[in-house]
C-alpha cells in the first residue's frame, strides 16, 4: 500500500492567521476515490513547525509520497523541506502543488528535490499521477496538469516537460467533501483565524464555489475565471456533517465570490435558517459589493452572518480601470451603508500602490474609507504575485522584482510598483489607520457589535498598533 503524506508548508509572518488546509483535504478525498487510503495530513502552520520538526514527523511516518503545498511566500519552506526529506528518505517521491507551484512550476522544478509539480486543482490530477508512477513508467506525458522531468538514456534527469493543463472540474458536487477526518479540528479553535474576529471558537472553513469571472490584474488565477459552484444541497449536507460530527458553531466562507449567483446563495441561507442550527457566519473574502442585493444581505444575517468583508481596493475610478476591477463605487457604498444599518460588522479592504497611482489618488482612497460606514478596514500594499497580470505588467515595464519569494509576504512587503516613493507609501498607510479608526462613532460601533469583547478588544488594539506604527 502506498503511504502518502500531504503537507501544508509554513512561513512565519507578521499577521499569522490559520485556516483549515482545504486544498489538501480535497486532494486527500480525490486520492481516496482513486484507491489510495493510507493518507496523512501535516499542517505545519497550526502545529507551528519549522522544517526540522516537520521533517522529524515525516521521517517517523516514512511515507512513500510527500505532497507539499505552498503560497508564494512559503516557497522557501517547500524547497527546504523537500531537500531535507530527500536527505532522510532518499527514495521518497516529492510532489509540489498549490498556488505557487501552479504558477511558478518552471522555477519550482529547477529544484532537483522536487519530482513533479501538479498545476491547478489536484483532486483528479494527483491520483492520476500516482497511478502512472506506480505503473513503473518513465513517460508521464499523458497525465494532464503535471510538470515532470524526462529521463536521458543514461538515466540522468533530462528536460523539464510541462504537460497541457487539465480542464478544471465543472461539477464540484462530484468531488465530495474535504477529508475532515484527516485533521484535528480542535487544534484550530485556539489559534488566530482568517478574518481575525470570531464569535465561536468551534469553526470550520468552507468553500461553496470556485473562481471569479472578473479580471482584476492583482488577483490569483488558481481556480481559473469560470465560476463553478457547489449546489446549495451539497453545501448544506457538508454543514450538516460539520455540525453533527464535529460540533461546529461558526462557518468561515472563503469563496472568491459567494454572491455571484444570488439565488444559489439565497438557497444556502434559507437552508440554514430552516435547520435552526444557530450558527454564526462570517465572510472575510468573497462578496462583490456592487452585485450584492439587500434581500441576500437580510437572508445572510438571518442565517447567522455577523461580519463580512467588502473589497474596495481603490476609491478612484481611474485606478479601478487600471486594475480592471471596475467596481461600481456608488452601488457598493449603498450596500455597505445598508449592511452597517442592519448591525453587520462590515470590513473594508483597500490597496495602495498600483502602477501609475498618485499620492493624491491614495489620499482619496483613504478619505473615502474614513467617510464610509465600514466598521473596520485594512490598507494593504499592492503586491505583484507571480501568475497575475500585474506581475507580467511590472516585469515588462522593467521593474526589478525580488527573486526571494519570502519578500511576497502579504502584510509587510517592501515591493513597490508605483511611482510614489516607498517612504511616502509607508506614511500614508500609517496615517490611514489613524484617520480611519480614531473616530468616536466608529470606536463605539466596533465596541457595540464586536463579539467576545474581553478577548477581541485587546487583540484588535494590538493589531491596530502594529499596523499604525508599521514601517
Amino acid at each position: 500500500m502506498t503511504k502518502i503524506a500531504l503537507v501544508q508548508t509554513y512561513h512565519p509572518y507578521t499577521q499569522m492567521t490559520h485556516l483549515h488546509p482545504l486544498g489538501l483535504m480535497y486532494v486527500a478525498t480525490g486520492a481516496r476515490r482513486g484507491g489510495y487510503d493510507d493518507l496523512h495530513i501535516l499542517d505545519m502552520k497550526v502545529d507551528d513547525l519549522r522544517v526540522p520538526q516537520a521533517a522529524d514527523r515525516l521521517a517517523k511516518l516514512r511515507p512513500d509520497v510527500i505532497g507539499l503545498t505552498a503560497m508564494t511566500y512559503e516557497a522557501g519552506c517547500l524547497h527546504a523541506l523537500a531537500a531535507e526529506m530527500k536527505r532522510r528518505l532518499p527514495g521518497v517521491l516529492i510532489v509540489a502543488g498549490g498556488p505557487h507551484p501552479s504558477v511558478a512550476a518552471d522555477d519550482v522544478m529547477r529544484d532537483p528535490n522536487i519530482d513533479f509539480c501538479v498545476r491547478g486543482e489536484g483532486e483528479i490530477t494527483f491520483p492520476a499521477l500516482l497511478d502512472a508512477w506506480r505503473s513503473g513508467t518513465d513517460d508521464f506525458s499523458e497525465v494532464l496538469g503535471v510538470v515532470w522531468r524526462r529521463r536521458n538514456a543514461d538515466g540522468t534527469a533530462g528536460e523539464i516537460v510541462m504537460n497541457p493543463d487539465r480542464t478544471p472540474p465543472d461539477s464540484l458536487d462530484d468531488l465530495g467533501f474535504p477529508a475532515w477526518d484527516l485533521v484535528d479540528i480542535h487544534k484550530y479553535h485556539s489559534v488566530p483565524r482568517g478574518g481575525i474576529i470570531y464569535a465561536h471558537k468551534e469553526f470550520a472553513t468552507i468553500f461553496s464555489s470556485r473562481a471569479c469571472p472578473w479580471r482584476c490584474t492583482y488577483c490569483h488565477n488558481s481556480y481559473g475565471k469560470k465560476f463553478r459552484e457547489r449546489s446549495a444541497r451539497h453545501v448544506l449536507e457538508e454543514i450538516d456533517l460539520l455540525v453533527s460530527k464535529y460540533g461546529v458553531r461558526e462557518l468561515v466562507f472563503y469563496d472568491d465570490i459567494f454572491n455571484f449567483k444570488p439565488e444559489r446563495a439565497k438557497a444556502i441561507c434559507r437552508g440554514l435558517i430552516d435547520r435552526r442550527y444557530d450558527l454564526k457566519l462570517t465572510f472575510p473574502n468573497g462578496l462583490r459589493g456592487d452585485i450584492l442585493d439587500e434581500e441576500l444581505v437580510d437572508l445572510m444575517k438571518e442565517a447567522g452572518m455577523y461580519r463580512a468583508m467588502i473589497a474596495i481596493e481603490s476609491a478612484v475610478p481611474r485606478v479601478q480601470k487600471v486594475m480592471k476591477k471596475n467596481l461600481r463605487l456608488p452601488q457598493t457604498k449603498k450596500i455597505v451603508d445598508y449592511m452597517a444599518s442592519r448591525g453587520i460588522m462590515t470590513h473594508g479592504a483597500f490597496m495602495l500602490g498600483f502602477p501609475t497611482e498618485t499620492r493624491e489618488e491614495m489620499e482619496e482612497t483613504i478619505r473615502w474609507a474614513k467617510e464610509s460606514a465600514f466598521h473596520t478596514a485594512a490598507f494593504y500594499r499592492v503586491i505583484p504575485f507571480k501568475g497575475t497580470e500585474l506581475f507580467r505588467q511590472v516585469e515588462q515595464a522593467g521593474h526589478q522584482l525580488p527573486t526571494d519569494w519570502s519578500h511576497y509576504e502579504p502584510y509587510y512587503s517592501e515591493i513597490n510598483v508605483s511611482s510614489v516613493p516607498e517612504a511616502e507609501i509607508g506614511k500614508l498607510r500609517r496615517r490611514a489607520y489613524w484617520d480611519f479608526y480614531l473616530q468616536p462613532k466608529r470606536i463605539w460601533n466596533i465596541l457595540r457589535l464586536i463579539p467576545n469583547k474581553m478577548t477581541m478588544v485587546p487583540y484588535l488594539t494590538l493589531l491596530f498598533a502594529r499596523r499604525a506604527y508599521a514601517r
